[in-house]
């Protein structure tokens, strides 16, 4: 269904070797999560192994594939950080004629989180978060949240990257900020 194997030699030939490795240990993680929690873990391997493909591409051919799909706010101007998963969601669509949902919003949303997320973005999120190559403080308490459940999961890297991102005195994107708000609505009702 997929042409896994011309992705790989694709994102082989446009990343660095670290870039290419992280992207390979990413789609494994991406594949566990979603067979652990009942989803496509092919389809999810499939995004694990894209969800980078545009990250060492210069902003200038970013941003023309961003606008190919959507219109950039100024905070996302100023924000480099957030690039790579639009430009990459814009990529898989325009350059490899992928159209699924779950492959373009795993990919579009990798880097910030969403309200309303779906299980398998939350799971392309969360690969990225605690794949095999990861090794940052509270990482396999991160592990250990995430296979148990996603919401859990979700909490805790939210709460980590936003702690990091103000310690660092950047903007926090608005759609890091309704992920976290969604995801705490979740867990205080009970889901």
């Amino acid at each position: 269904m997929y042409n896994t194997e011309e992705y790989i030699e694709l994102i082989r030939s446009r990343l660095s070797p670290y870039r290419f490795h992280h992207s390979m240990c990413v789609a494994e993680k991406a594949r566990e999560l979603a067979e652990k929690h009942g989803l496509d873990g092919e389809k999810a391997y499939v995004a694990g192994v894209l969800h980078d493909v545009m990250k060492e591409e210069s902003c200038s051919v970013q941003k023309s594939y961003i606008e190919k799909y959507e219109k950039m706010t100024p905070l996302e101007i100023n924000n480099k950080k957030v690039y790579h998963q639009m430009s990459g969601a814009a990529f898989v669509r325009s350059e490899l004629g992928i159209d699924d949902a779950d492959i373009v919003g795993g990919i579009r949303y990798h880097t910030t989180g969403r309200e309303n997320m779906t299980a398998f973005e939350m799971i392309i999120y969360l690969a990225d978060f605690t794949s095999a190559d990861r090794d940052y403080p509270d990482v396999d308490i991160m592990r250990k949240k995430t296979d148990e459940d996603l919401l859990d999961g979700m909490l805790y890297s939210l709460s980590y990257t936003i702690q990091s991102i103000v310690k660092q005195g950047r903007q926090i994107h608005p759609d890091t900020i309704n992920c976290y708000n969604w995801v705490t609505e979740r867990k205080n009702n009970g889901e």
